[in-house]
């Protein structure tokens, strides 16, 4: 309503849209930086809503943010850290990655796997590449498999004890991750997941 919106990089916002079918509302994962007054989300086609953006939006439709929303946020975290992202959940990862200014005071292993090659790779890996506490593993499932618990614990190369882990992505995926994380020694209190859900 005409003022920036405020919000901690792995936040989520409910989105109202006035669409050429009526006000929609849905949650997005915002994927800028904090900086400017543009907001951006990253939205993959998934149900009948998603699907149909493309054909229902246009360019000056009115549409209000709500929030933002979350918790989902890596500062509270120990300086050993995981981050896991699976397909469209690295949303919430891609505003940590754009706001990353300088140096970043943990050591971070980020694995981001998708089924074929992963969007917003160049991205990922230049940013990476200016930050040398920042590891990126991008994982094309297909050709490579899928992503395991035991790949990250032997790349993190860290005590299971040390590491704070930060997921996002099918909820499949996540709930066997962090069963996996914790029978490998990752405490409990250090394993975050996004729900995109009000907490």
């Amino acid at each position: 309503i005409g003022r920036a919106v405020e919000f901690t990089p792995g936040q989520f916002a409910m989105v109202y849209i006035g669409s050429k079918d009526g006000w929609q509302r849905h949650p997005f994962a915002i994927t800028s930086a904090p900086r400017g007054r543009a907001i951006a989300a990253t939205v993959k086609a998934l149900g009948d809503y998603t699907s149909r953006l493309g054909d229902i939006l246009e360019p000056g439709m009115p549409a209000v943010i709500g929030g933002p929303h979350g918790r989902f946020d890596h500062s509270k975290g120990t300086d050993r850290q995981v981050w896991i992202a699976g397909g469209v959940g690295v949303a919430p990862f891609l505003s940590w990655l754009r706001d990353l200014d300088g140096h970043l005071p943990r050591r971070v292993d980020f694995f981001y796997a998708t089924d074929g090659e992963p969007p917003f790779a160049e991205e990922i890996r230049a940013i990476a590449g200016r930050h040398p506490s920042l590891s990126a593993h991008l994982v094309d499932s297909v050709a490579e498999g899928r992503l395991t618990t035991e790949r990250v614990l032997e790349v993190a190369g860290a005590p299971p004890p040390e590491l704070s882990v930060f997921m996002c992505g099918p909820q499949g995926m996540l709930r066997a991750f962090g069963a996996d994380l914790r029978r490998a020694g990752v405490r409990g209190r250090n394993i975050h997941r996004e729900y995109f859900d009000w907490r």
